[in-house]
């Protein structure tokens, strides 16, 4: 049974960075998101890892699958933690961001665009150029045998390159890492998804 669960595991991860896991997209305040799943990250770092956050007000909506990218999140957390040895401070920003032409020509397969940001960022031991080329591929990891899959962070980028957005990482070593995720945002507010789906229902029960 453990090797059934672990190969079920495995295969959602693929399918995740093969961008073919089936989704459940719906108009998300990231905002709330974080304050709900804020115990769950607490939980995940223990007493020594400091975490703070700064959400910026009029904080745009973006359509996601909320179970996915609440995973894509701890796995990022769990990374810093992880990065910081168990102790520092870890920051996760919420903010707006628009992306003219100019910029997203000199960012890697960036369509220009209103976003909404979210950035991790760690205290922990930073990753060099060699390291950061090849961090969203499967099977890679710089975590000793056992620990690892090699899967958490092409887990995290199939998610969110399949939800629209871009993902990107930044670091110096003995510094520490930021990852970067840019959602694609203004899309309808949660209320008005669930109206959407409402009138969809009573439409397929008139036929």
């Amino acid at each position: 049974m453990g090797a059934v669960e672990r190969g079920a595991t495995l295969s959602a991860q693929l399918l995740a960075f093969g961008r073919r896991q089936p989704l459940e997209p719906r108009a998300v305040d990231l905002g709330r998101m974080l304050r709900e799943i804020g115990p769950i990250l607490h939980s995940a770092v223990g007493e020594g890892v400091r975490i703070e956050t700064a959400v910026t007000g009029g904080l745009w909506n973006t359509l996601v699958d909320v179970a996915n990218l609440e995973n894509a999140l701890i796995n990022l957390v769990v990374n810093a933690r992880d990065a910081m040895r168990g102790r520092g401070r870890l920051l996760i920003e919420l903010e707006n961001c628009e992306i003219d032409a100019e910029s997203a020509r000199l960012m890697a397969d960036v369509v220009p665009g209103e976003y909404v940001r979210l950035s991790v960022v760690d205290e922990g031991c930073g990753m060099g150029p060699e390291v950061i080329e090849k961090i969203f591929e499967p099977f890679f990891t710089t975590k000793e045998a056992g620990k690892g899959t090699g899967l958490g962070l092409a887990t995290v980028y199939g998610i969110v390159k399949q939800s629209g957005g871009f993902l990107f990482a930044d670091s110096e070593v003995g510094k520490g890492t930021t990852f970067t995720i840019y959602l694609p945002g203004h899309q309808p507010t949660e209320e008005e998804t669930v109206e959407l789906k409402q009138a969809e229902v009573e439409k397929t029960v008139e036929k």
